[in-house]
């Protein structure tokens, strides 16, 4: 059995999205020295922690 290496009580999980987007996280992160996913972690905590409902619309 193999454990997760980001520690306990931690989950793992993938999103597919359109290229232009990824590119854009990817210069994001790359502009702060953070890997793809530590930035995704931090912008999505600091939405969270923000309290503001997401609006979805169709585009």
């Amino acid at each position: 059995m193999s454990t997760n290496p980001a520690g306990k009580g931690t989950k793992t999980i993938g999103i597919n999205m359109k290229m232009e987007m990824a590119t854009e996280l990817e210069r994001r992160a790359a502009s702060m020295q953070l890997s793809t996913g530590a930035y995704c972690k931090i912008i999505l905590g600091e939405w969270i922690k923000s309290g503001n409902k997401l609006q979805l619309k169709e585009s």
